[in-house]
């Protein structure tokens, strides 16, 4: 089986393309020569593998961007991590020009967008040269690579705004001071290689090729270009800050609602394409306005069991390897990397996300609060989780609670966890309204991707869900005034969840349910970072991005012995953690310093 995962030597292609960043002079010192790369189909196959691996990373832990923890930990997802971690950093002051363990500015690695850049374009250019290969295997490699670049130009696109073009792998004798494009050029680029790629890739691969890019990959990337080229941070024509002349590399200049329209025309695409390759939103206990009866099992299928029928693109390293999978190694605090290893003990669920999810009737949730004249009971506590909507319980262990994605496995049970309460103390007299003690867990642990994973520590992260198509939707479809089509595509995933159905038709009120239901469906994948920039969310900095960051306390009976179980939680309140750092600046990443001080890319304002 040629699994994406499986093929990851880059065979010396790598020695071509060690750049430190995209405007200095490439390496031309490596020892295996193109010849070599490309003079058989096995060598060149595996570079098209290091292409994915290398693409695909993008904002991942591994990929060198924050290299400890993930973007959940500066979103208001789950906790800082320790003061070692990136995430921490940018939390306590802010993303940075200089960057934080592994970065180079900001959450991202600017320099490796071009390093892996300029490794696709290594292969497009030179694939023709493999003897035993046909052509019709070169044209599709060549549409991989092409969709490849356009998925890194695209992640570059809603993290930066403008940013240079490049067409082809640089040389040493080439001119390397090409500057920052204006943002309408750079959506446009996306889209052309959008165009190019969809071209030459098949609807679907065999399952012997899974993982690799196919049209309708390439429909989401241009999908998702499109949704964040419509949101108020660009499409506007006062940006975010001032940027005198150079205001058409953070806004378009301009507020359109036409661009609503093109995202919609682009994900209605995505839908098609799914529609007739056998891709589907997993709904095995419902059907179209009826709360699935089934919505445990089938939320923690799409986000957990590789190769799903939801997923249009994952990101493929099937790896048990903790020195090697950071990916896993950052979102698995279960017993099996070992649960009290230090990089993920201080990274658990925050309330600020725990508070959003419903209540698995449809209705609200009632939780403890800051400022509270007495702390609840534990019986709250227990009956809270048990009336929590589905995703919550594929999403979090719990304080006191068995990870319910894999219940009858002791290693996934609140024992073998060794953990009851979060930041628990074990006297009363240390009870309400002292402050949160212990290392940080907040309200429980991540265990999303997880289900039925038994022993299995490595997961396939889903890029792209048919459950973002839907959303996408909802929220395109409320902003160009057709309340009827947006919640038709809302309800889709909210039923899915097993809720009734949401009947508001109110724009603003709907626009703020719709971006309620992406935070819930899509913790921990990577959206909501971006997704509160680009919406120009009024309380980012008061509890997302920056602001009061809150877990629950528990206060355990003075006669219950060691683990915790849900039983043995005597109060429970709201605390803070700790405050994070906002600033507008940080609507968009930083550039280097170091890329800046070469004076031919301009930076973001503020920084």
């Amino acid at each position: 089986m040629k699994r994406i995962t499986t093929i990851l030597a880059v065979l010396g292609l790598l020695a071509l393309t060690s750049c430190d960043f995209f405007l200095q002079k490439p390496d031309t010192t490596g020892t295996v020569d193109r010849d070599a790369v490309f003079g058989t189909k096995k060598n060149a196959e595996a570079a098209l593998m290091s292409c994915y691996a290398n693409a695909l990373i993008h904002g991942l832990p591994g990929g060198m961007g924050i290299a400890h923890g993930t973007l959940g930990a500066i979103s208001g997802e789950i906790n800082r991590g320790y003061n070692w971690h990136g995430t921490y950093v940018v939390a306590q002051q802010g993303l940075s020009v200089n960057g934080a363990d592994g970065s180079d500015a900001g959450a991202d690695h600017y320099g490796n967008n071009w390093r892996f850049i300029r490794q696709c374009f290594i292969v497009k250019e030179n694939i023709d040269l493999v003897a035993d290969m046909d052509q019709a295997e070169k044209d599709k490699i060549k549409a991989e690579v092409t969709a490849l670049i356009a998925y890194r130009y695209m992640g570059m696109f809603y993290r930066y705004g403008g940013v240079p073009i490049v067409t082809k792998s640089f040389e040493a004798t080439d001119d390397l001071t090409a500057g920052r494009a204006p943002l309408e050029e750079v959506l446009q680029y996306i889209l052309t290689l959008c165009e190019e790629a969809y071209a030459g890739l098949p609807a679907q691969w065999d399952a012997a090729n899974t993982g690799r890019m196919t049209q309708g990959a390439v429909l989401a990337i241009k999908a998702r270009a499109l949704m964040f080229a419509a949101r108020p941070l660009f499409n506007t024509g006062t940006p975010y800050l001032d940027n005198g002349e150079l205001n058409n590399l953070i806004c378009f200049g301009n507020s359109d609602t036409e661009r609503w329209k093109d995202a919609i025309d682009a994900n209605e695409a995505v839908l098609s394409w799914a529609a007739s390759n056998g891709v589907r939103l997993i709904n095995t206990g419902g059907g179209i306005g009826t709360p699935n009866a089934n919505a445990f099992e089938d939320y923690a299928t799409a986000t957990s069991t590789p190769a799903n029928s939801e997923i249009i693109l994952a990101y493929k390293r099937d790896s048990d390897d903790m020195y090697s999978n950071y990916i896993s190694y950052y979102h698995n605090c279960s017993p099996f990397w070992t649960y009290n290893r230090y990089d993920t003990d201080d990274s658990g669920v925050l309330s600020n996300h725990v508070k959003l999810y419903y209540k698995n009737d449809g209705t609200e949730m009632s939780w403890p609060a800051i400022g509270d004249a007495t702390p609840r009971n534990g019986a709250d506590w227990i009956a809270n989780i048990a009336s929590i909507e589905p995703r919550a319980l594929a999403d979090i262990k719990f304080g006191g609670h068995d990870a319910k994605n894999n219940e009858g496995n002791t290693s996934w049970s609140n024992l073998g966890w060794n953990r009851g309460g979060y930041d628990a103390t074990t006297k009363a007299a240390d009870a309400f309204p002292n402050s949160v003690g212990g290392t940080g867990q907040a309200c429980g642990e991540r265990t999303k991707f997880y289900y039925k994973a038994g022993s299995r520590t490595w997961f396939e992260f889903p890029l792209f869900r048919l459950a973002e198509t839907y959303l996408n939707l909802a929220e395109a479809y409320n902003e160009y005034g057709n309340s009827t089509k947006a919640l038709e595509n809302l309800n889709m995933v909210h039923n899915r969840a097993g809720l009734p159905s949401i009947k508001e038709t109110d724009q603003a009120k709907l626009r703020e349910i719709i971006q309620r239901e992406k935070a819930i469906e899509f913790f921990c994948e990577n959206h909501r970072y971006f997704d509160v920039k680009h919406w120009k969310r009024s309380d980012i900095g008061s509890g997302i991005c920056g602001g009061s960051m809150r877990g629950f306390t528990f206060n355990i009976k003075d006669d219950a012995t060691w683990p915790y179980a849900a039983e043995n939680i005597d109060l429970y309140w709201e605390a803070e953690l700790y405050q994070a750092f906002w600033s507008p600046a940080m609507f968009l990443e930083p550039f280097p310093q170091s890329e800046v001080n070469k004076g031919t890319t301009t930076q973001n304002p503020g920084y």
